[in-house]
């Protein structure tokens, strides 16, 4: 294990590790003192957005919607017991995920940590992919895939995601389709797993109190050798998507009983990884806690004229080539819905954030931050996310630090422009 930075954080009192294994895993590690849990997340820069990609021999492999997520639980089977039947016996919290950009795989602990990490680190770096197990799963996701389906929180933002890109794989839901599940193969898993899930593309972040050299050294021994061949230099093929979003409205009749409207902000492009996709996601952070926190002026006033109730929310979604803000509730009367949120963001555009209100935001968001990695698995959850994002361990911090309010107000104008604006709609059937 190569150590190559030993960075400290003053503002938060925090230490981290950073290192390299032999087979080129990237490694975090930071010491808790005091705590009795310790945690470690491991994961990888692929997600449900990785429908093309670049194969043995640079070949161009497309795999079905939905691969990603029925990759996970293919290594969440386990190859000759499931994963959570054995942190179950070592008394760990175990977990994982799928999202647009990423999968991660985590646990923690307040013992028996030495086992888990290797029980961790063997699931992931040692799948059996057959296709008798791929056939075995497919109800099983198929059953998941249909329980999001059913939920209309789900189905009017993925509505949404279809008005605001034209093509880009964000307009589909991280599990795929149903008929997309049924002709999954073997084949396509394996083909995903030998693209991505390779020693140097692995990174894996640990938090809790050990001892460095003790972990650092078990680590090196169960993380894999690089592979003999080399990865292609450029897995992914770009998404090409207009300037413009696909739709101005799209509108779907749902089993509810009150109109969900949902209304969108897309970014032309995305930012790329590493600290400019760091600065965005915080500018636009702020942008929203000043419009839509609930203690926020043009918050009350959309709640007090009945625009907006405790539905109501707001969010910013981004990675290295997509991005975009949504706002979302429940309403009677959803045009005025619609045209008094147009208004009230072009307006903050127009005129930005009073400075006291941007100092008492900027305040709170760190606040968050710093309170956010206070626990072992909190902090280690948060030093994966950076490494898969590209970012250096704290770099929020700095970004804030350093931002204004006209730098808050300037990333208004850029998003809040009315020819990137898309609605959608989803209203009770009839009858």
């Amino acid at each position: 294990m190569k150590i190559l930075q030993d960075l400290h954080e003053p503002r938060m009192d925090e230490r981290v590790l950073l290192a390299v294994a032999a087979g080129g895993t990237r490694v975090a590690f930071a010491r808790k003192p005091g705590f009795a849990t310790s945690a470690a997340h491991f994961g990888v820069r692929f997600g449900s957005n990785d429908l093309r990609f670049r194969g043995a021999g640079g070949r161009a492999v497309r795999v079905p919607t939905g691969s990603a997520h029925f990759l996970e639980h293919k290594l969440f089977e386990g190859r000759d017991e499931k994963v959570f039947d054995r942190f179950s016996r070592l008394g760990a919290d175990f977990n994982g995920g799928t999202s647009f950009a990423t999968t991660t795989y985590h646990f923690s602990s307040a013992g028996r940590f030495a086992e888990a990490l290797e029980v961790l680190l063997d699931f992931v770096q040692h799948p059996r992919i057959t296709p008798e197990r791929v056939e075995k799963e497919k109800g099983i996701i198929e059953q998941e895939v249909r329980m999001y389906e059913d939920h209309p929180g789900y189905r009017g933002i993925f509505l949404l995601h279809r008005a605001l890109y034209h093509e880009h794989p964000v307009r589909i839901p991280p599990g795929g389709f149903v008929a997309d599940v049924h002709r999954t193969t073997a084949e396509d898993l394996q083909a995903c797993y030998d693209a991505f899930y390779r020693p140097e593309q692995l990174r894996l972040a640990i938090a809790g109190d050990l001892d460095p050299d003790e972990l650092l050294g078990a680590v090196d021994r169960l993380l894999d050798a690089a592979p003999a061949a080399a990865a292609p230099a450029e897995l992914r093929f770009a998404h090409a998507e207009p300037a413009e979003p696909a739709a101005r409205r799209l509108t779907e009749n749902f089993r509810i009983t009150r109109p969900h409207a949902y209304v969108g902000w897309r970014d032309p492009s995305g930012p790329g990884l590493g600290l400019p996709l760091l600065r965005r996601r915080i500018a636009t952070a702020l942008a929203l806690d000043l419009l839509f926190d609930h203690a926020s002026p043009v918050h009350e006033s959309l709640y007090q004229a009945g625009v907006v109730d405790d539905s109501f929310h707001a969010s910013y979604s981004a990675d290295a080539d997509w991005s975009h803000v949504s706002c979302a509730g429940e309403t009677e009367d959803p045009e005025r819905f619609f045209r008094m949120l147009r208004e009230s963001v072009e307006r903050f555009a127009a005129d930005g954030p009073p400075a006291a209100d941007f100092e008492r935001t900027r305040r709170a968001s760190w606040g968050r931050i710093v309170s956010g990695a206070q626990t072992p698995n909190s902090l280690a959850g948060q030093l994966l996310h950076d490494m898969l994002d590209e970012v250096p361990p704290f770099a929020a911090l700095d970004a804030l630090a350093q931002l204004t309010a006209a730098d808050v107000q300037a990333r208004a104008r850029e998003l809040f422009r009315p020819e990137r604006c898309a609605e959608a709609l989803l209203l009770p059937e009839a009858g």
